[in-house]
Parts: C-alpha cells; sequence; structure tokens
C-alpha cells in the first residue's frame, strides 16, 4: 500500500538523501577504463540492478523508472511533480511532431514521466485536434504544427514548444505559495529565457522570432529581453549583468568565458537554490529537493559516461561536472 502521510515521506526520504551520490563517487566513476567497468561501478553503488548487464544508458533509465515510482508511492500530493514534468511534456511533444509529420517511431525518443498521454498528443497532431490537449500544451502545439507543416522552419517550431514550457512554468510558478520550488521554476524560466535570447541574437535572428520564443519570466520583462537580443549577444549579456538577484554578474562573465561554461552555471545554479529545500523540515520542498537532486546525479553520471565513451581524460571530464545537491 502506497505511504501519503507527510511525516512518514520526510523520515523516508532524509534516508534517501544519505545514499545521494557525493564527490568521491563521481571521481570513482571517472577512473573507469570503459563504460562496461562503468556500468559495474554504478551498479556496486546501488544504481540499477546489481543482477543485471545493463549498459549505462539502460541503467539510468532504470534509475529513473525507480525514482519515479518511489516518489509516486511517498509523495502526499503528486501536484508539487507537474511544473517540472512539463519539461518532459514539451519534449514528447516536439518528439512526437516531428515524428507524425516524418512518418517515423518515437518511442525511443520519449522523456517518461509525463503529464500528457503520448497517445493524446498524437491524436491532436494527426487529427489537429489540439482542443483535447491541456490548456498550458494547446497554444504551443498548434502553432509549432503551422510552423513546421506550413511554413517548413523546424527549428522555429522548436523554439515555439521551448517557449510553450517556459509559458507553463511561469504561470505555474505564479500560482504557488511553495517559495522555494516557485524561486527554482523562476530561476529556471529566466536562464532559459537567457539562452534563447543568446542564440537568436548570435544568430541575427529578427523581431518576430523573438515575439515567437521569449516569454515573460518574472526577472526581466519579454520586451528588454527582446530588445536586447535585437542589440547583439553583448546587449543581452549586460541586460544579464543587471539582474542582481539572480547572480547575472557572475553568469554573464561565464558566457564571455564559453558558453558551455555558462550552461554549467546555468544547472549549477538550480541545483543551489534546490538545496535550500533540504533545510526544510516539513512541506514538499524536501520532495522537490531530492528529486532535482536525482536528476543532477544521473546527469552527472551522463557526462562521465559520454566522457569515457569519447576517450576524454579524468581531468576534461571533471571540468563538465555539476555540482551535487548539498
Amino acid at each position: 500500500m502506497a505511504v501519503k502521510s507527510g511525516g512518514f515521506a520526510i523520515g523516508n526520504l532524509r534516508a534517501k538523501e544519505n545514499r545521494l551520490l557525493k564527490q568521491s563517487d563521481l571521481a570513482r566513476f571517472m577512473s573507469a577504463k570503459s563504460t562496461d567497468e562503468l556500468s559495474s561501478m554504478l551498479r556496486d553503488s546501488g544504481i540499477g540492478d546489481p543482477a543485471s548487464q545493463s549498459t549505462v544508458p539502460e541503467i539510468l533509465r532504470e534509475d529513473t523508472e525507480k525514482l519515479w515510482s518511489y516518489l509516486y508511492d511517498i509523495a502526499p500530493d503528486m501536484s508539487v511533480f507537474e511544473p517540472f514534468l512539463y519539461e518532459n511534456d514539451f519534449h514528447n511533444l516536439k518528439a512526437i511532431l516531428k515524428a507524425v509529420v516524418r512518418n517515423t517511431d518515437y518511442s525511443d525518443l520519449l522523456l517518461l514521466p509525463a503529464n500528457v498521454d503520448k497517445k493524446d498528443i498524437e491524436t491532436a497532431i494527426k487529427e489537429k485536434r489540439f482542443d483535447i490537449l491541456p490548456a498550458f500544451m494547446r497554444k504551443s502545439a498548434e502553432e509549432a504544427y503551422e510552423t513546421l507543416v506550413k511554413g517548413g522552419d523546424p527549428q522555429l517550431a522548436d523554439c515555439i514548444i521551448d517557449a510553450g514550457c517556459m509559458t507553463a512554468q511561469y504561470e505555474k510558478a505564479k500560482e504557488l505559495k511553495n517559495a522555494v520550488v516557485r524561486e527554482v521554476l523562476i530561476s529556471t524560466v529566466f536562464y532559459n529565457n537567457i539562452k534563447a535570447a543568446l542564440r537568436a541574437a548570435r544568430a541575427g535572428k529578427a523581431a518576430a522570432f523573438l515575439d515567437k520564443t521569449l516569454t515573460e519570466n518574472g526577472v526581466v520583462s519579454k520586451t528588454a529581453l527582446k530588445n536586447a537580443a535585437l542589440g547583439g549577444e553583448e546587449k543581452v549579456l549586460e541586460l544579464l549583468d543587471s539582474s542582481s538577484e539572480m547572480n547575472g554578474q557572475t553568469a554573464a562573465e561565464c558566457y564571455r568565458r564559453s558558453p558551455a561554461e555558462f550552461e554549467k552555471f546555468c544547472d549549477n545554479r538550480r541545483i543551489a537554490v534546490a538545496g535550500k529545500c533540504r533545510y526544510v523540515t516539513m512541506g514538499d520542498e524536501p520532495l522537490v529537493g531530492y528529486m532535482l537532486a536525482r536528476m543532477a546525479q544521473t546527469k552527472d553520471i551522463r557526462i562521465i559516461y559520454s566522457g569515457i565513451k569519447t576517450g576524454q581524460s579524468s581531468e576534461q571530464i571533471s571540468e563538465r561536472l555539476r555540482e551535487l545537491y548539498d
């Protein structure tokens, strides 16, 4: 029987937190001489079935499934995870839209769990019945479909879907009374907007493109960000510099050094904000924090796996690793 007691959930969660990976674990994983050795190390660390011979991607997929099974069993209210699952929903929309238009299979491209059933997305696209989709996805799904099918612009279609996700998360954040979870979402939406603005500025995109791909974010207005992007990358970075509450100056400095370092900063800031959840004694925050911690942990393992697979040194892999939940 699923346990739905808030007090039990937090007590159980604290024990799980103690088993999260530490930097020493990542250092050990980086010493693996092959991806097979890495998969063995992961199993020895309690990630994956000890009796299986699964590859690293398979182990991580199984581990994600176990995470969500655990959260479904223990969380008193799963709705707290809804805005984070929007990221899977809109990823799936991209995958299914392209697959339907190109008549290809999408089953291996989906991210689960998700709020929106894949069959509903497929039906909406095939039958152009976008009204069957939830309100948070409806507009961007229809607009992306029209852009891809009639306009033949897959890049813009992807950007429209990304904007749909940012809008959905921002609107949900405004409704939340939970200050820490709201801060995580606002930070995520803000930096995803900054990334979109920098990409558009670098490519010299026009105002019409920016209107479709940038959103309100609770930190700087969409208009201000659009105008900055029209002025070029440096104008976006100057706007970012002024966003002290988002540690914008450090972010801008990272981007000036390299876009890869900026991406790392964004991930690190999200997990740093999520770390505040660890110090809340009761409520939804510890559950959200643990979920984000496991996601960050998985991302680091993927970076290590990719590095070993492509023959990178431990030093090269280490430079790319994100911070862990603390």
